[in-house]
């Protein structure tokens, strides 16, 4: 599950009016009632109101703020990456707009010496001092900051909210690169960035044909391939178990999913691992549609480290039709793809190939962040 602490302090309803809006979204992500999108555009809402409700401007304890809410969230659905990518996210916003205010007044201090030079001269890093870890901390937080340090950080986070909105966009402006005329795509189950990239082509009057794998037992393949036809795309239905057979007539695999991990890894839709080794085995492209904010500073160990188990009703059936109660019925929430068989990302920042994605963390994310 997510790397989490439990020993550093905690959010206090008493301090922050923003406590009943953090309630009201940790009690939504217990019930499951919330996309993988919404979940990402309401924590990183909550996050804004909680740093606005925050008496001061000291950005150590919006840090603190910021964490302690962040693990109350996560802890509230700990198979939920995207909360942990976004608290992390704004925690970045945070030294980074910290880090902001201490360049201008270095550089203040550094146009009023008599040498002209910069005061942050003599502490230039050497290599020995960032090999044993000395700049891990070594921003003073103590520093006084613009008093509308908060507003600058609610204007970052307000930016964050507003690309996380515009993802489908973003992505589907580069669907014409990767699709083809006459090719055909193999998809799975439902996915709202696959959907609206694959819509974009048709749009723009290219033709190809779209096999969609109905993914049972929720059949949300039935969805995709129902407004996939209206919007003109010749579509197909096949049952999950002739993925393998009909991989040879695919040119290429385009998929969404829930996460991006440390490793170029995905976790996504169950029954993805099989269709991206049916692809692997017939050399066919296994593409994956995504929003950076799906991008997870963490590793898998397997296929249940960010898994969990959903009703087993929804395979065992109901009624004299049901399995027997003998049988022990698994119902997993996921699939965990590796990097290996993850061809391309296509998202909202450019394409990048599962190699990249680790240095994609440093840019969203801070070291220090990684356990919240």
């Amino acid at each position: 599950m997510q790397a989490v602490s439990e020993n550093n302090g905690s959010f206090k309803s008493s301090e922050n009016p923003a406590y009943a809006q953090v309630e009201a979204l940790v009690v939504k992500l217990k019930r499951r009632q919330l996309s993988t999108k919404d979940v990402a555009i309401e924590t990183a809402t909550a996050l804004r109101k909680v740093i606005s409700g925050t008496k001061g401007n000291n950005p150590k304890k919006l840090l603190e703020e910021v964490r302690a809410v962040g693990r109350k969230l996560a802890q509230a659905s700990p198979a939920e990456l995207t909360v942990g990518n976004i608290v992390r996210r704004v925690l970045f916003i945070i030294r980074e707009e910290h880090g902001n205010a201490q360049q201008g007044s270095s550089d203040k201090v550094g146009d009023g010496r008599e040498d002209g030079g910069s005061s942050r001269s003599t502490h230039a890093p050497s290599l020995g001092s960032v090999l044993e870890g000395d700049l891990t901390l070594s921003q003073n937080w103590t520093e006084e900051v613009p008093t509308n340090f908060k507003q600058l950080v609610s204007a970052e986070i307000v930016e964050l909210v507003n690309e996380i909105e515009a993802i489908k966009e973003q992505v589907a402006d580069q669907a014409m690169e990767h699709v083809h005329s006459n090719e055909v795509i193999l998809t799975c189950g439902f996915s709202k960035t696959t959907l609206h990239f694959l819509k974009e082509v048709a749009s723009r009057g290219r033709r190809f044909e779209v096999v969609v794998a109905e993914h049972a037992p929720g059949l949300a393949g039935h969805d995709m391939a129902k407004e996939l036809a209206k919007a003109g795309i010749s579509t197909t239905v096949i049952p999950d178990a002739a993925v393998f057979a009909i991989m040879a007539r695919v040119n290429k695999v385009i998929v969404g999913c829930y996460a991006v991990m440390a490793n170029g890894g995905i976790t996504g839709l169950t029954g993805l691992h099989m269709v991206a080794m049916a692809a692997k085995h017939h050399n066919v492209p296994f593409v994956v549609c995504t929003g950076m904010y799906k991008l997870s500073p963490v590793f898998p160990h397997d296929q249940y480290s960010f898994n969990e188990l959903k009703s087993p009703a929804e395979v065992s059936g109901g009624g004299q039709d049901a399995i027997s109660r003998a049988v022990r019925v698994l119902n997993p929430s996921s699939d965990y793809v590796p990097p290996e068989l993850v061809g391309l990302f296509i998202t909202n920042a450019g394409g990048h190939n599962p190699s990249y994605i680790y240095r994609l963390l440093a840019e969203y994310y801070s070291l220090e962040d990684r356990v919240l």
